[in-house]
């Protein structure tokens, strides 16, 4: 059985680098230090092997070291490098950025003047900075979904619950307590 709590998709922050580079100065094995952060030991593994650096020990001599801030540099362009670039035609973008200034629509754009890009991927270059004109220039932009409103969990209700009430008025022996035994119910 495995002793590490390995989520799927979890990446490794700079400060499980540093602490991986300086436990491996101290000597300890791959799989001690994921024992410690409570990783797959491959997952160590895989991470030495992206950090490793060429360090001059002396005059023609190298030893492989394990490095961090590279580690977090090779990280970082592999997740880069890792979405798919954007392909974005310049006269598809000037003929947005066209219409944008005369308040037209995406919607418009695409049906009426024959802009060959979907609306969808329009309202993503906006939303996203991908064009020179933001979200500012729309005519209507689009409001953001409103929250919806939770219960609050330090709710009181005014008063006492129905559950709570005498056995004597449920029994209905009495006139003047029935006025929640008439309420009509609206849903079905």
């Amino acid at each position: 059985m495995q002793d590490y709590y390995t989520p799927k998709g979890k990446q490794l922050t700079i400060h499980e680098r540093r602490q991986i580079q300086r436990w491996k100065l101290e000597g300890r094995s791959n799989r001690e230090i994921a024992r410690l952060l409570g990783k797959a030991p491959q997952t160590i593994h895989n991470e030495i092997k992206r950090g490793l650096v060429r360090q001059q020990v002396r005059k023609g001599k190298f030893q492989a070291v394990y490095s961090a801030q590279h580690a977090q540099l090779v990280y970082q362009e592999n997740r880069k490098r890792s979405v798919r670039p954007i392909r974005q035609r310049k006269q598809d973008r000037e003929a947005i950025e066209h219409y944008m200034r005369q308040n037209y629509s995406p919607e418009m754009m695409v049906k009426a003047k024959g802009v060959q890009v979907p609306v969808s991927t329009i309202y993503y270059w906006i939303h996203h900075g991908k064009l020179s004109l933001g979200k500012e220039a729309m005519l209507y932009p689009r409001k953001a979904k409103q929250a919806r409103k939770h219960a609050s969990p330090y709710f009181k209700p005014a008063g006492k619950s129905i559950e709570q009430r005498l056995d004597s008025i449920n029994q209905r022996l009495e006139a003047g307590h029935y006025e929640i035994d008439t309420v009509i119910l609206t849903r079905d």
